[in-house]
């Protein structure tokens, strides 16, 4: 991820998870439209297979949110090694881009799920997931913890390059 100052960073780091967010909730929204639009035939009604679809997604979805904090954690450490700040940063932008989209394409499932099965778990998942997705939001105090920063490079990010202009 390119980024000419601190700020910008950020800048681009919420740009990205805010329409990395749009699609799971445009899904969900259209299934609450469906009064207006009749998608009645994509609704699996056999509650053995929907009950067999919950708790997979269920599984699933605690997977990929256990394995995606272990390796971002993992990643992080592993950039906070390195010298310079604007190259932790690079890095890390492009590590929690991909978390946040692990991360979203997991939320996407549930508003899909709720569409073919109309199982009310869903809807829950759906809002537990994103929930999630932004206590899991990429702060100015999250980056900081992820990379160890100390001292000057740490007042930097944290003022998003304001404390040295």
């Amino acid at each position: 991820m390119k980024f000419g100052t601190v700020k910008e960073y950020f800048y681009k780091l919420n740009n990205t998870g805010y329409q990395l967010m749009m699609i799971p909730l445009i899904i969900f929204i259209i299934y609450y439209s469906q009064p207006i639009i009749d998608l009645s035939e994509l609704v699996i009604l056999n509650q053995e297979v929907s009950r067999i679809l919950v708790i997979f997604f269920s599984g699933l979805s605690l997977l990929v949110l256990i394995t995606v904090q272990i390796v971002t954690r993992q990643r992080a450490n592993k950039i906070a090694t390195e010298v310079g700040l604007g190259i932790k940063l690079e890095k890390l932008g492009d590590v929690l881009k991909k978390k946040m989209g692990v991360l979203s394409t997991t939320i996407l499932f549930m508003p899909l799920m709720l569409l073919i099965t109309n199982e009310s778990y869903f809807s829950v998942a759906f809002g537990i997931l994103s929930l999630w997705y932004f206590v899991q939001w990429p702060t100015t105090g999250r980056v900081c913890r992820l990379l160890k920063l100390r001292g000057d490079e740490r007042e930097m990010v944290i003022t998003k390059g304001d404390a040295f202009q």
